[in-house]
C-alpha cells in the first residue's frame, strides 16, 4: 500500500527476507579509498568490518592455522645461513685460484 505523501510509499515495517529495516545514511561507510581518484568508496561498511563487500568485507581472510604459509623452506634461517657459507666458500676459491694463476 502506497502512502500519497512519500514517492516509494511507507519505509516502515518487515523487508522481504527478514532484515530489519533502517536508516542507511547512518551506516559506517567503507574504509577503502580509490587509488587514482584518492576518494573514500560510499557503501556502507560490512558488520564488523572496516570495508565494504566490493573491497573484502565478505571475505573470510587466511584460513586460521595457516597450513600453507611453508612453501619451499628457501628464506628458512639454515637455508640462508648455507647460502652464506657456500657464497664464503666459492669467494675462498677464487681468490686461491688467481693466486696460482699469478705464480705461473
Amino acid at each position: 500500500m502506497k502512502r500519497q505523501d512519500q514517492p516509494h510509499g511507507s519505509r516502515c515495517g518487515r523487508l522481504l527476507n527478514g532484515g530489519i529495516p533502517c536508516d542507511l545514511t547512518k551506516l559506517p561507510r567503507c574504509q577503502a579509498k580509490s587509488k587514482t581518484s584518492g576518494k573514500q568508496c560510499r557503501q556502507p561498511a560490512m558488520r564488523g568490518k572496516r570495508v565494504c563487500r566490493f573491497h573484502g568485507g565478505k571475505s573470510p581472510g587466511a584460513p586460521k592455522g595457516n597450513q600453507y604459509a611453508f612453501k619451499s623452506g628457501l628464506h628458512t634461517a639454515a637455508a640462508i645461513r648455507e647460502r652464506h657459507l657456500v657464497r664464503e666458500l666459492l669467494k675462498s676459491a677464487t681468490e686461491i685460484l688467481h693466486e696460482l694463476e699469478s705464480q705461473w
